[in-house]
Formats: structure tokens, C-alpha cells, sequence
């Protein structure tokens, strides 16, 4: 099974929905804390639902927690003996998509459109593939904007890069790799497929 529907399936085995949204947001970004209602806002989910969960992971030594001002923080707690293995749980599969899109949003140019492949169940390689569309971009820019990811969850990343005009020709002729790509199960990261709808 491919690691992005492998780590899917093992996160929902896991943790509740509640669970896996707190855990990717405080394991995720461990660098900073966030306040009760922002904790709402973000992970989407009822208000009751967030106060136990965060209680629990309190209670667990997983988050500390802080006052500032008249605000309660909460932040994941490094000193826990837990917190190398769960944050790299968190990296390592709810966690890539979003490491992708912000290390695309840091690249120095503009993508019009980037997704990432999600693997075929079969599939023995473990690495990822991406399909980006860009006329700012070169290769060389777009692998050494993705190392950093590479290294941290321990998976090669495969770009497939296309200029804006090449993808148009491309889809306008029916080419079969570029059909076969597009045919498969993605999550986009940047822009809208939809836009291109009108260019095959």
C-alpha cells in the first residue's frame, strides 16, 4: 500500500477524527500554541469535542499548557517521553500533505496548478509523486525547495514538471502518461484541476 493511503488508513485505525486533527495540529507544528477557540477553528470540529480531547491530551503529558493573558495555550509538549515517536507518526502520514504545500508555497516562483499522486494500493515504491504546472519554475528550483521534506519523512518525492503550455498540448492530444496520471486518485495541493478542464 502506498505510504500516503497507508498513513491514512493507520491514522483512522488509531484515532478518532477529533484525535487525528489535534495530533496533526500540535505534533505538526510543534514550534507554536494555539488557544482554545482557535484549536475550534482550525481542526473543525464541535467545541465539546475539542475541550476533552484537549483535557485528555493534557492529562497524558502530551500538551502543556499555558495562560496568556486572559487566553489558556496549548502547545505539544517535547519533554514527553512519546513526543519523537508521535510527531514522527504525524509527519509521516496525515502530516505530508501539508509539509508539501507549505514547501511549495516557500519555492521561489508560482505554480498554477500542483497535486500529489496518491500510489496505487499495489505498488512497491515507497516514493511520491507530484505533477506540477509551472512557467516560473525549473526542475533544479523545484528539488532543492523539496529536500527539506524529503529528509524529514524519509521518502523521495518525484516531480513531474510541466509549462503551462506543454500540459495544454498534452492533454489537447490525448497523450496516454499524462491521461494515466490524471486518472488516478490526488490530492490537490495548489490551484484547481477544474481549471483545466476545458484545455484536453
Amino acid at each position: 500500500m502506498g505510504i500516503i493511503t497507508q498513513g491514512k488508513s493507520l491514522w483512522n485505525a488509531l484515532f478518532t477524527r477529533t484525535q487525528r486533527q489535534l495530533l496533526a495540529l500540535f505534533f505538526g507544528h510543534p514550534e507554536r500554541s494555539y488557544y482554545a477557540n482557535e484549536v475550534v477553528r482550525i481542526a473543525g470540529v464541535g467545541t465539546g469535542s475539542v475541550q476533552r480531547q484537549l483535557a485528555r491530551l493534557v492529562g497524558a503529558g502530551l500538551l502543556t499548557v499555558r495562560r496568556v493573558g486572559n487566553q489558556t495555550h496549548y502547545q505539544a509538549n517535547r519533554a514527553s517521553p512519546i513526543f519523537p515517536e508521535l510527531r514522527s507518526i504525524v509527519l509521516k502520514t496525515f502530516g505530508i500533505v501539508e509539509q508539501l504545500r507549505a514547501a511549495l508555497r516557500n519555492l521561489p516562483g508560482s505554480l498554477e496548478l500542483a497535486v500529489v499522486l496518491v500510489e496505487p494500493p499495489d505498488r512497491e515504491d515507497t516514493s511520491i509523486e507530484l505533477l506540477l504546472v509551472t512557467d516560473d519554475l525549473g526542475y533544479a528550483d523545484i528539488v532543492s525547495g523539496l529536500t527539506r521534506v524529503e529528509n524529514r519523512i524519509g521518502r523521495t518525492l518525484r516531480p513531474q514538471v510541466f509549462t503551462a503550455t506543454e500540459f495544454r498540448a498534452l492533454r489537447r492530444d490525448g497523450n496516454a502518461v499524462l491521461a494515466e496520471m490524471l486518472a488516478r486518485p490526488m490530492v490537490v495541493l495548489q490551484g484547481a484541476l477544474d481549471d483545466w478542464a476545458g484545455e484536453a
